[in-house]
């Protein structure tokens, strides 16, 4: 597969994110049954839930990437670092381990590098409120990525949160449903009898864009479960984009110091022409 095919579908992906793999299996791993509902009113559902989330100072993962268009499907390795509450970075690295592709971001602002073509895109958040159909922030991508409840525009939930979203039951779920008037998003979170999150979406009607995030493959992992396995679609009217991540070597709380700094032969593009090189072309 050819480098700009591959640099396209990984843009376009992360680009349907704000605009919007299947690697080896441990031999050991402790997978977690499902297990059934119990009766319990919304505010002890949420308690339990911000419970069995994931507490960490930095998180590091290999990932294998698929990601398909429904026409064509592409694969590559990649790793994920985060330092919480302070910076994001997915690398996608398709040939011997030779990063080709960065994404950075930061609670202000997110930067896209271009290895092979010497070129940069760094946006603010502020200005991608205006260019983009998703008004969630780095804290939400933060949550996405790690399994957790959050709430558009804000940095953190805390257990009285609870009180902003409606919920109910099925046979197989708790369902935690919410609307920020803000941003505009229909948002929920699908959650098992374990208090874990399996499914996260997100709804903008207006725009016509919609995420669903699911989480499967829930492993033992310290003292609790993560989930190894992601399956994430992203669509907008004209495009949809279906990438699973399989996550290993997982590492907590090591010390990390995330930046992005800008090579000086970098080209600085704008948002506005990334978006029309990965447009929906034959």
């Amino acid at each position: 597969m050819k480098y700009n095919t591959l640099l396209k579908y990984s843009v376009s992906f992360l680009l349907v994110l704000f605009v919007g793999l299947y690697g080896c299996k441990s031999k050991e791993r402790i997978v977690q049954a499902d297990s059934e509902l119990e009766s319990k009113s919304s505010s002890v559902l949420f308690k339990d839930v911000l419970h069995k989330g994931l507490e960490f100072s930095t998180f590091s993962s290999k990932l294998n990437m698929t990601i398909s268009t429904g026409t064509k499907t592409i694969a590559s390795k990649g790793n994920l670092r985060i330092v919480n509450n302070e910076a994001i970075q997915l690398s996608v690295q398709p040939l011997f381990g030779i990063e080709m592709f960065r994404l950075y971001v930061e609670p202000d602002y997110l930067i896209i590098l271009d290895r092979m073509n010497k070129r940069y895109v760094k946006e603010s958040f502020e200005d991608l409120k205006d260019k983009s159909p998703v008004g969630f922030n780095f804290y939400s991508l933060q949550s996405l990525f790690t399994n957790s409840l959050f709430i558009p525009e804000q940095s953190d939930v805390t257990a009285n949160d609870f009180r902003k979203f409606k919920y109910s039951e099925s046979r197989e779920n708790y369902l935690l449903t919410a609307s920020d008037k803000k941003s505009n998003i229909d948002y929920a979170f699908s959650i098992n009898g374990n208090d874990q999150i399996t499914l996260t979406q997100l709804f903008l009607p207006k725009k016509n864009y919609s995420l669903q995030w699911n989480y499967d493959q829930f492993t033992l992992m310290k003292n609790l479960f993560f989930p190894y396995e992601m399956k994430i679609v992203a669509a907008t009217e004209k495009r949809k984009l279906n990438t699973s991540l399989s996550l290993s070597d997982i590492t907590l709380d090591s010390p990390m110091n995330l930046e992005t700094s800008i090579p000086g032969s970098y080209t600085k593009i704008e948002l506005s022409e990334v978006l029309k090189m990965f447009s929906d072309k034959k």
